[in-house]
């Protein structure tokens, strides 16, 4: 619940305050020049941590949180807060970390908490492998209610993020890296929190 207290606090600050670029200016991560800053000031490695609060619109916050809050509340019940938060940051870390450098040629903003979120979603798979998700198909004229295991879900998922980081011609709009390190690392650490 902390952390979706600071997810709000950063979207309020960012939408409604007037210093937004000045927010943005300390707290993400500005691929081009990352590591040229970290090498004359490594207090700037915080900015792994801080970039995860932050998001470039409404929208982008909205669709972190909504899986954020999906995953969460399940997860941190089974293993508790600490080794909660301790996922969540380290895995936020590793997608930044993999996306800086990756992305270290362009200059692009690097912000918000896919990489962490994503490190649920690896998390969850490991935990809770055999859980099923509901949906309605269409068949013709009719509506048929099935289910599938969420890890083909979640398998399908990554398999697009793979598709997406390692086209020819890559958008880096997203950080898909980020997106499959943090998903790594909440898998790997997985094994040792649950």
């Amino acid at each position: 619940m902390v952390i979706f207290l600071v997810f709000l606090l950063f979207l309020l600050l960012n939408e409604f305050a007037t210093y937004r670029p000045q927010i943005m200016e300390l707290y993400a991560i500005r691929t081009k020049e990352y590591w040229s800053l970290v090498g004359e000031q490594p207090f700037e490695l915080l900015r792994l941590i801080t970039a995860l609060f932050l998001h470039g619109n409404i929208v982008h916050w909205v669709i972190n949180n909504s899986i954020f809050l999906l995953l969460a509340f399940t997860i941190e019940r089974v293993i508790g807060s600490q080794k909660f938060l301790a996922v969540f940051l380290l895995s936020g870390i590793m997608g930044n970390l993999f996306a800086s450098y990756f992305l270290q040629d362009q200059n692009n903003l690097l912000l918000g908490a896919s990489g962490a979120v994503s490190g649920l979603i690896g998390l969850w798979l490991v935990m809770f492998p055999h859980k099923k998700i509901n949906f309605i198909l269409p068949i013709g004229l009719y509506l048929q209610k099935t289910s599938m295991p969420i890890a083909v879900v979640i398998i399908l998922w990554l398999l697009v993020q793979l598709i997406l980081q390692f086209q020819p011609h890559p958008s880096y709009d997203i950080a898909w890296i980020s997106h499959i390190m943090g998903f790594s690392t909440g898998f790997l650490l997985a094994w040792f929190v649950k």
